[in-house]
C-alpha cells in the first residue's frame, strides 16, 4: 500500500480487508496513517495497536523462540 509505505521499513501486508505494517516509533503514527489512507480515499473502519511483547523481541534478535520444544 503506497499511502503506508514510506513509514515503515517494511512493506505492509495485506489479508483481505486488513493491513499491517511495523511503523517506525515516533509520536502522531497513529494519526497520521489515517489521514494518509483518507488522502486515498480509504475509509478506516477500525485501528490497532500493538506494542512488541518480550517474546517479540526476543525472536526478532535471536531468530528463534525463548523457550524451544523438547522433542522427547
Amino acid at each position: 500500500m503506497r499511502a503506508l509505505g514510506p513509514m515503515s521499513d517494511e512493506v505492509p501486508a495485506i489479508e483481505g480487508h486488513v493491513v499491517t505494517m511495523h511503523v517506525r516509533r515516533r509520536s502522531g503514527t497513529v494519526v497520521e496513517s489515517v489521514r494518509r489512507l483518507s488522502d486515498v480515499g480509504v475509509d478506516v473502519e477500525d485501528l490497532a495497536l500493538r506494542r512488541p511483547t518480550l517474546d517479540d523481541v526476543f525472536l526478532t534478535l535471536t531468530g528463534h523462540t525463548a523457550e524451544e520444544e523438547n522433542p522427547e
